[in-house]
């Protein structure tokens, strides 16, 4: 396995825990309101913007395990605060189904896409990007509207298509920002202009919910 795979495999690692992080801020959600959750996501905010201050002021020794950061992000924010970011704005501004999927499309759009690219990617696309690496985020944003939202084809599939291109002409500015909130705003249009009456999707979370009734 080659060194720059390993490493966006450690990445995408760390990105993965942002699943528990929506999932966090369903249960507080559901048990007590959806201003109380996006309350506890900025201040996760607030936390992490503070730690960053100390990584980019401070500039203490980072252990290599954990020194993971793309060259763009050494001296920068990293990408979970501009996730953090767009979870806030998307549960602030969009359907909670749309949001969901948005966020999570971003999440593994995102890690099928980079890893299939380094992997077997061969063709350069756009940029550094390859057609391998387009096609599997696409595949798998797909495959995450069917789940979510599988009864709204006219939704998720824009929202799918334009989760993967602007993850991929994303080159300055972060796709942990730009990718939820272009999708989630696609499919958020789509609801207003077709005038869909979303039902919060069969409840993945309900199973978890009940422990809590």
């Amino acid at each position: 396995m080659g060194k720059s795979l390993k490493k966006e495999i450690i990445r995408k690692l760390f990105h993965l825990m942002e699943v528990p992080l929506l999932l966090a801020y369903s249960i507080i959600r559901y048990i007590w309101s959806e201003q109380i959750a996006i309350f506890v996501l900025t201040a996760m905010l607030l936390v992490l913007l503070e730690i960053e201050y100390v990584r980019l002021e401070v500039r203490p020794k980072i252990p290599r395990i954990v020194n993971v950061f793309r060259p763009k992000e050494r001296n920068n924010v990293t990408g979970t605060v501009f996730f953090i970011m767009a979870t806030i704005i998307c549960f602030a501004v969009f359907d909670y189904s749309i949001a969901v999927m948005a966020l999570i499309m971003t999440v593994f759009g995102d890690l099928s896409s980079a890893l299939v690219g380094i992997k077997w990617g061969k063709h350069k696309l756009f940029r550094e990007k390859t057609t391998e690496g387009f096609l599997a985020g696409l595949i798998v944003n797909v495959l995450v509207g069917a789940l979510f939202l599988h009864e709204h084809v006219i939704i998720f599939l824009p929202m799918a298509i334009i989760a993967s291109v602007v993850e991929l002409v994303t080159n300055k500015l972060d796709d942990n920002l730009t990718v939820p909130l272009f999708s989630g705003f696609t499919g958020q249009m789509i609801v207003y202009a077709a005038g869909v009456q979303l039902v919060e999707f069969p409840r993945l979370f309900d199973w978890l919910f009940t422990f809590f009734q």
